[in-house]
């Protein structure tokens, strides 16, 4: 991938290069009615438009989109793009990837690279977070004496595509322009492997991150995951697999309280009693008297 090098300057436009990382990533500025013709491109690169202010209409696959404040439009490479206007206000950022920096990037969902998309009116919380990150890339990329300058913009820019997946995971039918046939693949995987791992552990782990970690995967990840596939969350299936163990072992009536508390390794009687009763509403005891009848 060639990055094109912009500097257009007029009277009420400008076009400059912030900065750039070798052939891989680049960062410009845009302000104003800058003249539409004069815009570079990389056809194998991938682009992020954001939108700080004014008015931009782009026209991307014969179909024209307005960008104006919090909004973003995601390119892959070959789309067809075209900047048709913009206005004397419009100030953002774009932002230019290679292929290898994208792939560089730490996220838990694959970029698709054939759908561009457009997103409208982001959230002034997301606008916020999103613009905070911009501007330490903004830093990070003009400083050319950081040893790890590369490791840290991957890491940047990582957490930028996290929080957008965060706006669009949320929206409805998910996110469009995400490619999800093979991270299926994976989710599927690592929900049946949490499954077996509480049935091993249920009785000695009651933590998230411990299934967590046996899975090499982040607490807040495996949630996301089994609340997106299943509707409830790792924590409320520990506590469902946990309960319905207890009950099984109060049913017992050989087994008193102690020993129950003692098989699923509470710390002691009282604190299972609290954490039981939580849960189901009733004491282990009551519960337990229930089952006699």
């Amino acid at each position: 991938m060639t990055i094109p090098t912009m500097s257009i300057s007029g009277s009420t436009s400008k076009i400059s290069t912030i900065g750039t990382l070798n052939n891989d990533f680049a960062l410009y500025l845009i302000q104003g009615d800058f003249p539409k013709e004069r815009y570079p491109r990389s056809k194998d690169a991938y682009e992020v438009i954001i939108a700080n202010s004014g008015n931009l209409d782009i026209e991307i696959d014969n179909q024209i989109h307005s960008l104006s404040k919090y909004s973003l439009a995601y390119l892959p490479p070959n789309t067809s793009f075209k900047i048709k206007s913009s206005d004397s206000r419009f100030r953002g950022y774009i932002m230019i990837f290679s292929n290898v920096f994208i792939e560089s990037l730490q996220i838990p969902l694959a970029i698709n690279k054939e759908k561009a998309f457009v997103r409208k009116s982001l959230s002034d919380d997301a606008h916020y977070s999103m613009n905070q990150t911009f501007m330490l890339i903004k830093d990070e990329i003009s400083n050319q004496e950081h040893i790890f300058r590369k490791e840290k913009l991957s890491n940047l820019v990582s957490i930028l595509f996290i929080d957008l997946l965060n706006v669009f995971v949320k929206s409805a039918n998910m996110f469009p322009g995400l490619s999800f046939s093979g991270e299926s693949k994976r989710r599927t995987k690592l929900s049946k492997d949490f499954f077996s791992l509480l049935k091993e552990y249920s009785r000695e782990q009651r933590q998230v991150g411990f299934y967590a970690d046996k899975l090499c995967i982040t607490p807040k990840y495996l949630t996301f995951l089994l609340k997106q596939s299943t509707g409830k969350s790792a924590n409320e299936w520990i506590t469902n697999v946990v309960i319905s163990d207890a009950k099984h072992l109060l049913k017992n009536s050989d087994n008193s309280i102690k020993e129950v508390s003692y098989t699923l390794n509470f710390a002691n009687q009282s604190f299972f009693g609290k954490y039981f009763k939580k849960m189901v509403g009733i004491s282990p005891k009551d519960y337990q008297n229930s089952c006699t009848y």
